[in-house]
């Protein structure tokens, strides 16, 4: 039972960081890496480099795969879910696929959170179309923050060095703002947010805290069928559940 897991060559954090949240599960994660246009990406597009059948064709044969998870949040926003899905399931039919925007959709929705507050790295473009891309789910954005401007975010190894300790200090002020809130996004896989650090935000904040590549992980368990450990794998709810 393998991931077939798609990444951006840029991405310095996102393989690492989804191959810990499976470790010790009965999965296997097969990579492969694409290059994009960066000047489109920038501008809210997103254009992979080779396109979607050669990219796909890259990963081990299907019956060595089971799911197919995009490993970049913006390109799911930019997109959106049915033309990245489209493209996905044109490249290799007869999978399940998902991505970190999928993923994240489909934890709040399974959980009924319907104002939620969101941290970005994105320039003004993607920054404010995450809104739109959550309305269109029935998830209403109720404050939200880029740390594009205020850190000179330019590449993905830029977003992978921010600190935690800015991340939780905008988190906090995210939800003094918004309250009350369902929960908190923290929008990118390139963002270098560990497990352990996802059960320190949790117990600092008192509030469920979704990344990217938790919730893919999240997601790509549910999807296998390995709902156990898909639970498993949801920090927050342990958490929260132990403090009432």
């Amino acid at each position: 039972m393998g991931i077939g897991l798609i990444t951006l060559s840029t991405d310095p954090t996102g393989e690492d960081a989804f191959k810990a949240e499976l470790s010790g599960l009965p999965v296997k994660t097969y990579t492969t890496r694409t290059h994009y246009d960066e000047t489109d990406h920038d501008a809210g597009g997103f254009i992979p480099i080779p396109d979607w059948p050669v990219v796909v064709g890259t990963l081990p044969p299907s019956d060595l795969i089971k799911v197919i998870a995009f490993l970049c949040t913006s390109a799911t926003i930019a997109l959106g879910n049915e033309v990245l899905l489209g493209h996905l399931r044109t490249a290799r039919p007869g999978l399940y696929y998902t991505s970190p925007g999928i993923a994240a959709v489909a934890l709040m929705q399974r959980f009924q959170f319907q104002r939620i507050a969101v941290l970005t790295p994105y320039g003004p473009t993607l920054h404010n179309a995450i809104a739109r891309y959550f309305s269109g789910h029935g998830i209403r954005v109720v404050a939200d923050y880029s740390l594009a401007e205020p850190l000179n975010l330019i590449t993905d190894n830029d977003i992978s060095s921010v600190p935690l300790s800015r991340i939780r200090d905008e988190l906090e002020k995210l939800k003094l703002a918004a309250a009350p809130l369902d929960a908190l996004f923290v929008s990118c896989a390139a963002f270098s947010i560990s497990r352990s650090d996802l059960e320190h935000l949790t117990a600092a904040l008192g509030l469920p805290i979704m990344t990217s590549v938790n919730a893919m992980a999240w997601h790509c368990l549910d999807l296998l069928g390995e709902h156990e450990f898909a639970e498993q794998a949801i920090v927050w709810r342990r958490l929260l559940n132990a403090s009432q």
